[in-house]
């Protein structure tokens, strides 16, 4: 025969959970007004219920709730004198307990699916690449490590949202100039087109639209490796004033000395020039402004030019080649036609 006192537990239980017969509840109601332990005891179930509502998922263990009351029922004295408390019992509308567990339960399922979901997608994802594109104008801008980018129009880098722990990658085209954070741990390594540079802290500047196709790397200061993507281990180690140069037909990197001194003109904005001819010239200014110059007839295109010019406006430059040469400027829009006699 079922223990009296778990067949009173359960009918406590099933009192809350709205599943009692009419019988039933006259035999719970008698059984607690015959003890006031048995009136205790139900108060307790009662709280536990009404915890449910409130309980945080992580803080409630209602199996353990369960066996600690069931355990105090089972080896619960009965004082032989003691007031008893008078209890009226109504008829449960709905399933408490059922409502809450269910509710607990799908929600510490949802919460699992969430973690798991959570966990594997930033396992799984690839970090966010963020691009920068100088559409019209140059543009400057930081890097998430603090290194400092300096694109010319046209130009665009992709790089991560956040660095990978080993190093520090970016994909450069066009033509760029970096100021790289130091960072011995972590190489700072540009990916432009078919070579890579890898810097431990310098400046450089990088060109992947050179008039041959090929790319141009130039030292400013500090110590860089470049490599060609086909020949990693062909390694070129630059020093500040050299020139690596990957020729796309030749499929290798050659090291010099000899480049044009305005290269980075575009950022700096300092143009000098020494007995250069007049054609050269105006190719520079068209990259350094962003202009559209022609000469109009080649009799002027190999006069011989010195100058310098420090953070001028265009206007000025070409007011001082007009009055060197004997130059005639023509504008139309957004181009300006130079004509001339010839050189003087």
């Amino acid at each position: 025969m079922e223990d009296k006192s778990t067949y009173y537990v359960d009918l406590i239980i099933r009192y809350f959970e709205g599943e009692l017969s009419s019988d039933e509840m006259l035999l719970l109601s008698d059984w607690l007004k015959s003890n006031p332990e048995n009136q205790k005891l139900f108060k307790e179930y009662k709280q536990t219920f009404c915890a449910v509502d409130n309980a945080k998922i992580d803080n409630i263990n209602i199996d353990d709730e369960w066996n600690k009351l069931s355990l105090k029922i089972k080896t619960a004295n009965v004082p032989e004198k003691e007031e008893t408390e008078i209890f009226v019992l109504k008829k449960q509308e709905r399933p408490i307990r059922n409502l809450y567990l269910s509710i607990l339960k799908v929600a510490a399922v949802i919460m699992v699916l969430a973690v798991s979901s959570f966990l594997l997608y930033h396992n799984l994802k690839k970090p966010e690449s963020i691009q920068l594109l100088a559409q019209s104008k140059t543009i400057e801008s930081k890097l998430p490590d603090g290194t400092s980018v300096t694109l010319n129009k046209g130009a665009s880098i992709t790089y991560p949202e956040k660095f990978e722990k080993s190093k520090r990658t970016v994909t450069l085209k066009g033509e760029a100039f970096f100021n790289v954070t130091p960072d011995k741990s972590k190489p700072f390594i540009v990916a432009a087109g078919d070579i890579f540079v890898e810097v431990l802290g310098t400046s450089f500047y990088v060109n992947t639209n050179s008039e041959n196709a090929n790319v141009e790397v130039i030292l400013i200061s500090g110590k860089v490796a470049t490599y060609s993507k086909y020949k990693p281990s062909d390694r070129i180690l630059l020093e500040p004033g050299e020139k690596a140069e990957f020729s796309k037909t030749e499929q290798k990197i050659s090291k010099s000395s000899d480049y044009d001194e305005n290269y980075i003109a575009w950022k700096t904005k300092k143009l000098v020039f020494f007995d250069n001819p007049l054609n050269e010239i105006i190719l520079t200014l068209n990259k350094v402004y962003h202009s559209n110059i022609k000469l109009e007839n080649e009799n002027i295109a190999d006069c011989r030019i010195t100058a310098t010019f420090d953070n001028q406006p265009l206007d000025a430059v070409l007011n001082v080649l007009q009055a060197t040469i004997d130059l005639k400027i023509k504008k139309t829009g957004s181009l300006i036609e130079i004509s001339g006699n010839g050189c003087k």
